[in-house]
């Protein structure tokens, strides 16, 4: 075993251990709950654009033919019953349950039952909420908004441990590539239910294609090896030599024994309460990082659009599925990029991070701009566009990646619930309150983002560490944790 040189400075182990096919597909194949995710935040913007959706739920609930835009006019996009009562609920609620299932049965779960069962149960309960707003809903609003809530609440179950289980199954050098599978999905959920919508322009059978994807999850992460890590913890060294050899190729002793030996360390010093998350200045720090990470991802203002793109799209004049397509087929392209550059020489969490708002906030600005001096109406969806492939290049990925890198295995149960909590529960705010801010001003929302965006850009310059191919049991000595953390990374840096 030797070590290497880190784009940071920091010294980097090699381990005679490499990846090998299976720890790609163990990796691929729960990422792919991440899909679900795409879908539903896709798909509720395309089935906002369907005349028998509206119909169905609006007319007669929120309003007339004409308040709910079935006569050919845009009543519907003033109808701010149809915007905020039902629209904007429906997605706030789905985002609150997120926030309370990885906030309270995702640790639980996970630490009792393993990421595999995590996962499994997450896809289950968000499988359950979708029949309920697509062939379960029985007519009633009531029906529909719990099934909201229970999409939610398993995806917010799923989503807790799928970056935890590719942080600890992935090899070190090409943790952050393999972690941003989860925005890949994502985009590639996006764009399978954005195609499917102009195959199948039915709104139950798009509401319920989320629930499809959740149920395959659920069964196929089975087929796969559970998290060595959380095998060594729970049934000891040996038994996660053999989970860890599964998906490696050499000699994985090594890192097994860093492993084992990082779990000692943990046990020892004891689960951390919700206290200690922060009264120790190097955990409330990290805790800080990650949970603002998860908030700043919302704060770009990305779900909002995804979220309304079928309002937006009939705002500008433009067919809501053609704009679909320009705003998620665009994303794809950037979040390969992104992931191409993620674990490179000249990538990394903290450059794109900074980069890619280069990208954003002037594409934001020059929106607000022609939409306020009537430029160009489709000058204001090629902005947008290239706002979310900026979007993709970093934002998308990371602050699913580094939460996850931040802690030590008696840190992660509490501090990722906390991080995923803050996600969703910034995710609920933003759902909420954006139909209220297009209906008050549309160039004023673009500015509010472009603000939020640029906030964003001094928090990554002011607190962010690069992480990349550090591994996990290194990370803490990062942000000043003392202790064996810090005493092995010492070692490492002076062998180099």
């Amino acid at each position: 075993m030797g070590v290497m040189g880190g784009s940071s400075g920091t010294c980097v182990k090699a381990y005679d251990s490499k990846p090998n096919g299976r720890m790609y597909m163990s990796i691929g194949t729960a990422m792919m709950g991440a899909m679900m995710f795409g879908i539903d935040c896709a798909n509720f913007g395309d089935v906002q654009g369907y005349r028998a959706f509206t119909e169905f739920w609006c007319l007669g609930n929120f309003g007339d033919e004409h308040t709910c835009g079935l006569d050919g006019g845009h009543g519907a996009d003033h109808n701010n019953a149809w915007l905020s009562g039902f629209l904007g609920w429906a997605a706030t609620l789905y985002t609150l349950g997120a926030a309370f299932g990885a906030l309270t049965l995702a640790s639980l779960i996970c630490e009792k039952g393993g990421r595999r069962m995590c996962i499994s149960v997450g896809g289950v309960v968000s499988a359950l909420g979708c029949f309920l707003t697509s062939y379960l809903d029985f007519g009633s609003v009531v029906v529909f908004q719990i099934g909201r809530v229970l999409t939610g609440f398993g995806v917010g179950i799923c989503c807790y441990a799928l970056p935890l289980y590719n942080a600890e199954v992935s090899a070190p050098s090409i943790r952050g590539a393999t972690g941003s599978l989860f925005q890949v999905n994502t985009v590639l959920g996006q764009i399978v239910a954005v195609i499917l919508a102009m195959i199948f322009p039915n709104w139950r059978f798009g509401m319920v294609l989320p629930g499809i994807a959740a149920l395959l999850v659920a069964g196929l992460v089975w087929t796969v090896p559970e998290s060595p890590r959380y095998v060594m913890a729970k049934k000891g060294y040996e038994a996660g030599l053999v989970v860890l050899s599964k998906v490696r190729d050499g000699d994985a002793t090594q890192e097994a024994l860093d492993i084992k030996e990082a779990i000692e360390s943990e046990a020892a010093a004891g689960e951390v309460s919700w206290s200690e998350l922060f009264s120790e200045p190097s955990l409330r720090r990290r805790v800080f990082i990650a949970c603002w990470l998860q908030f700043a991802q919302q704060l770009t203002g990305v779900n909002a659009f995804l979220g309304y793109f079928g309002t937006l799209a009939s705002g500008l004049g433009v067919d809501p599925l053609v704009g679909n397509i320009a705003f998620n087929g665009g994303m794809l392209p950037g979040v390969l990029l992104g992931l191409y550059f993620l674990d490179s020489g000249v990538g990394g969490r903290r450059i794109q991070l900074l980069g890619a708002k280069a990208v954003m906030v002037p594409a934001l600005l020059l929106g607000a701009l022609a939409k306020a001096f009537a430029w160009s109406q489709i000058m204001v969806l090629v902005m947008v566009c290239i706002f979310g492939i900026g979007f993709q290049l970093a934002w998308g990925m990371i602050p699913w990646v580094y939460p996850s890198e931040l802690f030590s295995m008696s840190e992660k149960g509490k501090a990722m619930s906390l991080a995923v909590f803050s996600q969703y529960m910034a995710n609920a705010v933003v759902f909420y309150v954006t139909p209220v801010m297009m209906g008050w001003s549309f160039v004023g929302t673009l500015f509010i983002f472009t603000a939020l965006n640029f906030a964003n850009l001094l928090f990554v310059a002011v607190f962010v560490k690069e992480t990349k191919g550090v591994p996990l049991e290194e990370v803490p000595a990062l942000f000043g944790k003392t202790g064996k953390a810090a005493d092995k990374l010492d070692e490492v840096e002076i062998a180099c």
